[in-house]
């Protein structure tokens, strides 16, 4: 029976899918400083609809401990130097760069980590991306209607999480976002007073064979139908990063997309 019990406790320990094994995980997110409109790709509008349920904020020591996550100092950063050159480089931007330690947990086991960083546009924006502050630079205010469907709330410039897990295999699960003020220009082509005013003569005189005029019916004016007015909406537009990658311990990923990217080193703690 002890042979038995030794036997177990030694096959617990050496079989990984029963040894809990630990990461530290490090990750630096950064933007890219390049004018949206030089790239030839079609960005939607809408904001994604991001699943933010089982997230833990990284601001939040008791969430992160009731899940076995434990912050890293800096000191103990191993991608800094990768750091360091981004904040160098013009055309990139850091906006993150945080490290942690984890266990093996499946996927669903293991939380989403948020992030959140860069601007916060709650006093220009609502959290659909529309403008608070006169939509239209023509001044067309929102009605009463359009502001009741509007939630005001924090909006970050850098929104989403990150989950990394073990399932048979190491995998890095990613859904990020990072907005940019935008215009849009849209064309208008209202019916101006006076030509109101002429369809509803002559929609009267059609109707009603009784009414008469001192003057002949009257034309819509062209010239007036066919003038075109423009406006420019202001929203915030999202260039969304989702990704699922499968990962090995030691490795260093770079994944990026033309607006936003990140780099993720996972280390097997020994």
């Amino acid at each position: 029976m002890l042979k038995k019990l030794i036997f177990l406790t030694l096959f617990t320990l050496s079989n990984p899918s029963f040894a809990e094994r630990l990461f530290d995980v490090e990750i630096i997110v950064f933007k890219r400083n390049v004018n949206p409109d030089s790239i030839n790709e079609k960005w939607e509008d809408k904001q994604p609809n991001i699943n933010f349920s089982n997230t833990v904020s990284l601001l939040s020591p008791s969430e992160l401990k009731k899940h076995n996550l434990t912050l890293l100092p800096k000191k103990d950063y191993q991608l800094t130097n990768e750091y360091n050159r981004l904040a160098q480089e013009s055309s990139f931007t850091p906006l993150y760069h945080v490290a942690w330690r984890q266990d093996d947990g499946n996927r669903k086991k293991m939380p989403k980590i948020r992030f959140t960083a860069g601007r916060n546009y709650q006093t220009q924006y609502f959290t659909d991306g529309s403008s608070k502050n006169n939509d239209y630079f023509t001044e067309i205010p929102l009605t009463e209607a359009d502001e009741s469907n509007k939630i005001d709330g924090p909006i970050f410039e850098l929104d989403g999480y990150i989950r990394l897990y073990v399932q048979h295999y190491l995998f890095i699960e990613t859904d990020l976002v990072l907005r940019k003020p935008a215009e849009s220009q849209q064309i208008n082509s209202p019916l101006l007073l006076e030509d109101l005013e002429i369809e509803t003569v002559n929609n009267k005189v059609k109707q009603n064979s009784s009414f008469t005029m001192e003057k002949p019916p009257l034309t819509l004016n062209t010239s007036l139908t066919e003038k075109q007015t423009y406006s420019i909406k202001r929203f915030l537009r999202p260039y969304p990063l989702k990704q699922k990658r499968r990962m090995r311990s030691g490795e260093t990923h770079y994944i990026d997309h033309p607006m936003l990217g990140f780099i993720v080193q996972v280390r097997r703690v020994n």
